[in-house]
């Protein structure tokens, strides 16, 4: 009998190990400056989200919409705005198709592959991530600084042990 629960509790041991050692990709925010990891999401294919923030310049919200592909890559779909003078969106790529609205315009299918997304982060500046219906303020992560997102393939073991850190160091500021 004894040798059985031996048995059983070697075998959980080893399939949680594996478990654990299973790749999975991740979008990592890192604040570089401060060279630390600040929020760690799993993936999948087909994923979407989007970035928010207010233009320094023109004062008006913007937001990029982005899709996760088959081969894991960071995909800018389409991205929305208030006003196209300094510093927004004026030039079309193959197969973009823009479209000005009451209030806002549009440039759609823009199917553009990106290593990474940096962006600088400040509270007035509103930068916000949406998940589905969650949001996240991205200066309560890091305060005001750089952000580097990117997709990253990690463990789940290290995947679990990124997630605790960045939310030791947000309870840290709170």
């Amino acid at each position: 009998m004894k040798k059985r629960y031996l048995f059983l509790i070697l075998l959980a041991i080893v399939v949680i190990l594996t478990a654990g050692l299973f790749p999975v990709h991740v979008l990592q925010i890192e604040a570089p400056r401060k060279d630390r990891i600040v929020f760690v999401r799993s993936l999948q294919p087909g994923d979407r989200f989007s970035l928010m923030y207010r233009h320094s310049f023109e004062h008006c919200l913007v937001w990029d919409y982005f899709q996760i592909d088959g081969q894991f890559r960071l995909i800018l779909d389409e991205t929305e705005f208030g006003s196209s003078y300094a510093g927004l969106p004026s030039v079309l790529g193959d197969g973009e198709r823009f479209t000005r609205g009451v209030t806002t315009s549009r440039i759609s299918n823009m199917r553009r592959l990106l290593p990474a997304v940096e962006i600088w982060v400040n509270r007035r500046y509103e930068n916000t991530l949406e998940f589905g219906n969650r949001k996240i303020h991205l200066p309560e992560l890091a305060g005001d600084t750089l952000l580097r997102l990117h997709i990253r393939k990690i463990t789940r073991f290290e995947m679990i042990f990124q997630k605790m850190y960045s939310y030791s160091n947000c309870m840290k500021r709170s």
